[in-house]
């Protein structure tokens, strides 16, 4: 009968052992969910993006939404947006980086899309979103019920998710 209390015993503390460590631990998005995501406030989705780069996601819808930022601050031309991480979006990134006191490495994680992120305000409604850039170049962007971000891009101006998995706009082919 002691057996039985002492395992009902140790099974509850570790019950709620675990029950208390699993709250403290930071709600982050995850690349592997394949998109850029959030929930709750807008204002720190994109803290806990990325990584793209050269050589770490480097062909994808996030790539181009990325382009679009140094396109709108004026260190990218709105032809260099093609959804491949190459050399000039690398060296648009670097030199975007450095104008902002962040590391200039190149590569576009947490710390460069969250000051990418102090540029974001409301359009109209709660799950519109625009990026002031340089003059008035601005970006839209959407966050759809799920928490998936999307945006409009290309000739058609269509709206698509945006993908860590795949670059599906027509300017990507």
């Amino acid at each position: 009968m002691h057996l039985r209390i002492r395992a009902v015993a140790t099974a509850i503390v570790v019950a709620t052992v675990g029950a208390v460590a699993i709250p403290a631990a930071p709600a982050s998005a995850n690349v592997s969910q394949g998109y850029v995501a959030g929930s709750g406030t807008w204002t720190d989705d994109w803290n806990d993006e990325g990584p793209i780069s050269a050589s770490t996601r480097s062909y994808n819808n996030v790539v181009a939404m990325w382009q679009k930022i140094p396109v709108a601050d004026g260190y990218l031309a709105a032809s260099g947006v093609d959804c491949r991480f190459g050399a000039v979006t690398t060296a648009a990134t670097k030199r975007w980086q450095s104008d902002r006191g962040l590391v200039s490495d190149g590569v576009v994680g947490p710390k460069t899309l969250a000051r990418a992120a102090t540029r974001l305000s409301t359009y109209e409604t709660d799950n519109w979103f625009y990026y002031d850039g340089l003059g008035s170049n601005f970006i839209y962007f959407g966050r759809l019920a799920d928490g998936k971000w999307d945006m409009s891009l290309g000739v058609d101006l269509e709206w698509q998710p945006l993908a860590y998995t795949h670059a599906n706009f027509s300017i990507c082919s």
